[in-house]
């Protein structure tokens, strides 16, 4: 019997070791596990001006994605305060914003080890940054703004893990010197979208004169230019006279490319979106896969496709569609401009870029919102936010249903950008 018990406690003793030395594995592998990584909803915020004041634009962190989706989007206690009018953009986990007229510094934002949003760097520049492109994950390029004059395009390469300038590179595109008189002042070209694709980077862009009083010469063709990167080293201008120049100025997304490498573009045709004269149809062109000139084969003209609407603004969303704001009326001289100011100017729709059809979405109204760059798109589905002339919202659009459902109400003048951030 004593053998028997003996025999007991030495298994139970060895059992016990046996559970002890586990449960210190599994405690020693737990504190070495990388920590959990952490995503925030982060928005561009235009807040309504006090009285006579400009409007105050704010960076502020929402609590889920469903904040964007019902409820009420306000800064009222909360969010960082920036200075003066700004553009928001990202690349990677990075968010920039930088200052239009009353400041010229880009501020980097990013998540820390908390998760807490928080200041990571800021550079300053000499004129407005007024067109941005993510390249990838880790550089954001940006161009200075030229209102006049004669001077070279100040392409700013910004590291998006630092949020620092690395380098500005300094080249003419496509420059009509003129000659210098008041009836021939020349013109400077203004970028209007930016892609890198393998070792080329595609560069839209119209031209306004070069005595600043923002008339558009030449609107009877697109151009692109297209650099060597990141050599910086300009190998031709191509050209297409199927429709007018390409882009908006303000916007980003004149020119994008596709899952599989074509690239596409829009030109609005349109004297509200800024242009002095529009002769061509408002339309979309493509550069193929492999390929840096026009694709002859193929021309989208939106005017046709919509009973006379021109296009403003386009922005990818994956799967061979695009989104799309289409101006109602152009055909007023008295709206010159209008689109970037008037509450009721676009219709919002979804293009089948391959299929060349254009399709109302369903549950936006007529509305404005001229800031429509970056949209933002989790799952296959687009947030927007439009303005009408009582409140704003944000809008979840189903491209493939073109159906879209009203979300959370904006308690200012929009969103100005919607960012997915990771530490």
């Amino acid at each position: 019997m004593k053998t028997i018990n003996l025999i007991k406690n030495l298994m139970l003793f060895m059992a016990l070791s046996i559970c002890t030395f586990s449960c210190n594995s599994d405690d020693e592998g737990t504190g070495t596990e990388e920590p959990t990584s952490i995503s925030k909803y982060v928005v561009g915020f235009e807040a309504f001006p006090v009285g006579d004041a400009a409007a105050v634009d704010y960076i502020l962190e929402l609590s889920s994605l469903e904040s964007l989706t019902t409820g009420e989007i306000s800064v009222e206690g909360q969010g960082t305060p920036l200075k003066g009018w700004r553009f928001f953009h990202s690349a990677g986990n990075t968010i920039f914003t930088a200052g239009y007229s009353d400041d010229d510094t880009c501020i980097a934002y990013q998540l820390n080890e908390d998760g807490e949003l928080e200041e990571k760097a800021n550079f300053a520049f000499q004129s407005t940054l007024d067109n941005y492109a993510a390249l990838d994950d880790d550089t954001l390029l940006a161009v200075e703004l030229t209102y006049g004059g004669l001077s070279d395009k100040r392409f700013h390469v910004v590291n998006a893990e630092t949020g620092l300038l690395e380098e500005i590179v300094e080249h003419p595109i496509d420059t009509d010197m003129g000659s210098g008189t008041e009836e021939d002042p020349g013109s400077t070209p203004w970028v209007t979208g930016m892609v890198l694709r393998d070792d080329k980077l595609f560069v839209s862009y119209h031209k306004w004169t070069a005595d600043g009083l923002y008339v558009t010469p030449d609107v009877d063709r697109a151009y692109v230019a297209v650099f060597d990167y990141p050599e910086f080293e300009l190998e031709k201008i191509i050209e297409d006279t199927r429709t007018s120049p390409i882009g908006v100025n303000g916007h980003s997304t004149g020119i994008e490319a596709t899952e599989n490498g074509d690239i596409y573009s829009f030109s609005t045709s349109a004297l509200s979106a800024g242009f002095t004269s529009a002769t061509k149809p408002s339309g979309i062109l493509r550069i193929k896969d492999g390929e840096t000139e026009f694709d002859a084969d193929y021309f989208f003209n939106i005017e046709d496709a919509t009973d006379g609407g021109k296009l403003f603004w386009m922005d990818y969303i994956g799967n061979g569609k695009a989104i799309a704001r289409i101006i109602l009326d152009d055909t007023n001289g008295a709206y010159e401009w209008g689109a970037f100011f008037l509450k009721d100017a676009f219709k919002l729709v979804v293009i089948d870029l391959e299929n060349k059809t254009v399709t109302d979405i369903d549950g936006v109204p007529n509305h404005g919102n001229r800031y429509t760059s970056p949209m933002f798109v989790e799952d296959g589905k687009a947030y927007i936010s439009c303005s009408t002339d009582t409140e704003t919202h944000v809008y979840i659009v189903d491209p493939e249903t073109a159906s879209a459902t009203q979300g959370a109400k904006v308690l200012g003048l929009g969103l100005k950008g919607i960012f997915k951030v990771t530490n």
